[in-house]
């Protein structure tokens, strides 16, 4: 596999082990998550206490790199492996809290000087400046960036590359497929979260803002809830609402296509195909998942 990808693992202290004999990987990442994903299984000995760390290469570029967040050694009829799950660094964003109070003036970089470091996420530069950003107790250090996104560009915070913190969308790279590598195509429907009305509180307690989500409505899906007042919407109360039934409603509409191989795919790539019978399909990557097995990979990417 290692022409695919190369699979390390990190041990305390940072030392590199190069993992020779992988038996399954699946990668993933969209638009809408925090973090990069991974998990495997690799035939190895020795224990795994003293790992804390996983990369993932292909192409000579870094995919993955995250805390190992779960692993298991396992020996069975004489075989050893370790299988494990690993998220990257940035999802450490969405465990820990942010000064709560108003932050003044601030760009992404200011806003991620004001909390706490997490090792090996970086951040974009030059972003727009916005004149507040309201921390409530109890929230995420990424729903400060999330809100802070949506003020700022009408956008929804992402990962770019392995660790860093994007806010404005990148023109990615224009990618036509043969038809000799197209594996499957489908279309997803997953209205499992979608809000179908939402509401918040004014000052006076009483809930005179509201945001409807009219394509859950016409399908008949009836989940309204109820907000207190966040004050990091006050100038546009109707804007946090917005942005709340845009998250619980993305993933309710999607296409993808399953290829042969993995071309180093990354977020907002152009990707066109023609499937068998002639229908051409093209779209945005919002998420990439490439499973990599047996000496060769299949990659599936989604249009949302």
């Amino acid at each position: 596999m290692g022409e695919l990808c190369t699979l390390f693992f990190v041990k305390r202290g940072g030392t590199l082990e190069e993992i020779g004999n992988v038996v399954r990987l699946r990668f993933y990442k969209d638009r809408f998550l925090s973090a990069t994903e991974l998990s495997g299984l690799v035939i190895r000995d020795g224990g795994v206490s003293d790992i804390v760390g996983i990369k993932l290469f292909s192409g000579g570029r870094l995919l993955h790199y995250g805390y190992a967040e779960y692993l298991k050694a396992e020996s069975r009829n004489g075989r050893r492996t370790v299988s494990f799950r690993s998220r990257g660094w940035s999802v450490m964003l969405t465990q820990n809290e942010p000064v709560p109070g108003m932050n003044l003036n601030v760009d992404l970089a200011r806003l991620a000087a004001l909390n706490v470091s997490i090792p090996n996420v970086t951040y974009e530069s030059g972003t727009a400046q916005v004149n507040y950003i309201y921390v409530n107790e109890r929230s995420t250090v990424w729903d400060a960036v999330t809100a802070y996104a949506k003020k700022a560009y009408d956008t929804q915070p992402y990962i770019l590359g392995d660790n860093e913190v994007r806010v404005r969308y990148v023109s990615g790279t224009a990618r036509t497929y043969s038809s000799g590598r197209l594996v499957s195509y489908g279309e997803i429907s997953d209205r499992r979260t979608m809000y179908s009305k939402v509401y918040m509180a004014d000052a006076d307690g009483q809930y005179t803002y509201s945001q409807t989500d009219q394509a859950a409505a016409n399908d008949g899906i009836v989940r309204e809830r109820y907000f207190a007042l966040d004050r990091q919407w006050l100038s546009s109360p109707t804007a946090g609402l917005q942005l709340k039934l845009e998250i619980s409603g993305r993933r309710s509409r999607a296409q993808y296509i399953k290829l042969t191989g993995y071309s180093g795919e990354e977020l907002f790539d152009t990707a066109s195909a023609v499937l068998e019978d002639g229908t051409p399909i093209s779209g945005t990557v919002g998420g990439i998942e490439a499973v990599f097995e047996k000496g060769r990979a299949v990659t599936a990417l989604y249009f949302f």
